[in-house]
């Protein structure tokens, strides 16, 4: 059983998502750092007649900052075999231009007029040749073939 067009595209996109998360998480990493350096700074400069309390909220916004990089720097390595999937993927097309139809749709992330742009051809000329691609590579990879890889 092969898979679908639509699952194709939907599969293509999964470098995508795994790029967007990452940048999800290092906007998070971001407010998380300028919060500990924030506390950081209230606690260094007076801590006359208080608790450990400043210190303790510091100490727990750098732990809880590190534990965020861990996981960004791991969604970062998935991210990276997701793009090595696709295009291994894409490379079965066995043309070049196609595969850089879809390196630049599913790869680069560019839009359809960006790629147009980049490969001086027509708008409606680059939506005729991914769908080319995708239909050309639906029945080259088995349905589950996909899944036991990615999941």
């Amino acid at each position: 059983m092969t898979m679908s067009e639509l699952d194709m595209r939907h599969w293509l996109n999964r470098a995508f998502y795994a790029d967007k998360k990452i940048k999800a998480l290092d906007a998070l990493i971001e407010r998380h750092r300028e919060r500990a350096q924030g506390l950081s700074v209230c606690s260094d400069g007076n801590d006359k007649g208080k608790s450990d309390g400043a210190k303790n909220g510091t100490e727990n916004a750098l732990l809880k900052l590190a534990e965020l990089e861990e996981k960004a720097e791991a969604q970062r390595m998935q991210a990276v075999q997701e793009l090595e999937r696709v295009q291994n993927v894409i490379s079965l097309l066995k043309d070049d231009d196609l595969e850089t139809v879809l390196i630049h749709r599913y790869l680069l992330f560019e839009t359809i007029e960006q790629t147009a742009e980049a490969m001086h051809y027509a708008a409606r000329t680059v939506k005729k040749k991914q769908k080319q691609a995708i239909e050309k590579l639906c029945p080259l990879v088995p349905c589950n073939a996909l899944f036991d890889v990615v999941e």
